[in-house]
């Protein structure tokens, strides 16, 4: 091989690999598959009051002030509208326009959905409910009109010891996770959850804020989550960093429609929770709300419900990844409720339980499936917060595996994996296997992106180019092979050099 024809071979080599390069580095996002997620949005229409529409008009129907319209530019800002523009001026819209709103956005209009990426909404479902476009707020939770009596403050703490939650505080304490309570609301007056509860929603009125609780159970289940432990009230929440987004699917009557409460589920995802608790008065074997479920589970939303009881209807969301279910227990080891055999992942506390009660001071003892699903929401709120990689099937999954007991990775019938707990969830060291199992959750983010098969194409051509460079080097010096007459083979070089004359020594050269 004459040194010309080597010299090509490497520079179409070197041009291969900058391709294979370039490609890589310049390929389109759009080519994947769309992302779809839950969305407030509303469709820009021709004209709102015979004026064309603008931005800070929009933010002032839907959130009640222009103040937040810097917010809702940042949302839909250089998103691709369906015909095919962008928005960058706020005074510019064109009708049929998607402009994404916050989540506590309401009023006529605004409507919900699964929204992609880019394009329109799939599917389109209709505006919400409401009686007066126009945006009114409390300045305070009116939580006098239903206040719930303290009772005798009789419940012990025996449940956050059974949980060891110090053990995992070193390492967090719940910090930017948001947990939805899915209840009757979440008193936010409260001395021990201030600063920990969001304004959060009513699905039932629609128009009015979460952060008021006339039956107290939403309540309680906030301060086993993120209450703060400051020694007047009770000892404190599972992950006391957290915050707690009530959202309300029943107001005085202890009943909620399956309708509302597969909104509220829609709405917990929308606004960023990464945690989803459903109280007592939820029913996930309706068909609307397990396909709330399913949702939520599919959008990376760990959702943490009370286990079916023998009197439940057998459908709904069964032993899906991201879903918990829950069996409540007491200090004894005594069952709650009569839970159906095979139905229940994690047991939590759930007996004699200290809470916090809704318009008064003070604690009383409850008993509840529900105080069960807020323990083991609380302990996942810490692992989210811990393991910020994990996604919601892999949360689930460190949640099982770590309880007490749970070395035979058999599930108890009864009590599933066992007693959660929040410590070992958050500082066990998996074994091989266990850890094999958890990595196998993560789906996309463990596979190779882009820049690592850019690496590794790379790598490949380079050795394929060296291997050739080494080969032809090897053809050339085999005693039986063709020495083109333009390239001198090593003997040859030898023989030549033994013509020259001798190099005079070192001392008298100059």
């Amino acid at each position: 091989m004459t040194t010309q024809r080597r010299l090509w071979i490497r520079w179409w080599c070197g041009l291969l690999v900058l391709a294979v390069v370039a490609s890589l580095a310049t390929a389109r996002p759009a080519d994947a598959a769309p992302v779809e997620t839950y969305a407030k949005y509303y469709v820009v229409t021709s004209s709102y009051q015979g004026e064309p529409e603008r931005l800070s008009v929009i933010t002032q129907r839907f959130l009640g002030t222009t103040a937040r319209t810097t917010d809702v530019l940042h949302l839909n800002a250089g998103r691709v509208q369906p015909d095919g523009g962008r928005l960058t001026d706020p005074d510019t819209l064109r009708p049929g326009w998607i402009i994404v709103l916050p989540w506590d956005a309401y009023g006529e209009g605004v409507r919900y959905g699964m929204l992609s990426a880019v394009g329109a909404p799939t599917p389109t479902p209709g505006p919400r409910p409401s009686t007066d476009p126009t945006p009114r707020r409390s300045p305070a939770p009116d939580t006098g009109r239903c206040a719930v009596a303290a009772g005798p403050q009789t419940g012990s703490d025996w449940a956050r010891q059974e949980l060891a939650a110090e053990q995992a505080w070193a390492l967090t304490e719940g910090s930017g996770v948001l947990v939805a309570v899915v209840d009757s609301g979440v008193d936010g007056s409260r001395p021990a959850l201030g600063g920990r509860v969001t304004t959060g929603v009513d699905i039932v009125a629609g128009n009015e804020r979460g952060d008021v609780d006339c039956l107290g159970s939403g309540t309680a289940m906030a301060g086993i989550i993120a209450a703060r432990a400051d020694g007047t009230e009770t000892g404190g929440g599972i992950a006391p960093a957290s915050a707690v987004l009530p959202v309300r699917v029943v107001t005085t009557t202890p009943q909620a429609r399956a309708a509302d409460v597969a909104t509220g589920i829609e709405v917990a995802v929308s606004a960023g929770s990464t945690v989803v608790a459903l109280g007592g008065y939820v029913d996930p074997a309706t068909p609307e709300v397990a396909a709330a479920i399913r949702a939520a589970l599919a959008h990376d939303v760990v959702v943490v419900a009370g286990a079916a009881t023998t009197t439940d209807p057998a459908t709904g969301p069964d032993d899906a990844d991201g879903l918990l279910r829950v069996a409540g227990v007491g200090a004894d080891g005594q069952l709650a409720a009569d839970y159906r055999s095979g139905a229940v992942d994690l047991v939590a506390p759930a007996i004699d339980i200290a809470t916090l009660v809704a318009g008064r001071d003070g604690t009383r003892a409850g008993s509840g499936t529900q105080y069960a699903v807020a323990f083991v929401a609380g302990a996942a709120a810490l692992v989210r917060a811990a393991l910020p990689n994990l996604d919601a099937a892999a949360v689930a999954h460190r949640l099982r595996v770590t309880a007490n007991p749970a070395a035979s990775r058999v599930p108890d019938p009864l009590t599933g994996f066992g007693m959660v707990d929040a410590g070992a969830a958050v500082t066990a060291r998996l074994s091989e296997e266990e850890r094999h199992d958890e990595l196998a959750t993560l789906g996309d983010d463990a596979s190779p992106g882009p820049a690592a098969v850019a690496a590794l194409v790379v790598l490949l051509l380079a050795a394929a180019a060296g291997g050739l460079a080494w080969w032809s080097r090897r053809f050339r010096d085999r005693p039986g092979g063709t020495i083109p007459d333009d390239v001198p083979s090593h003997d040859h070089q030898h023989r030549h050099d033994d013509d020259l004359p001798a190099r005079p020594p070192a001392d008298r050269i100059g």
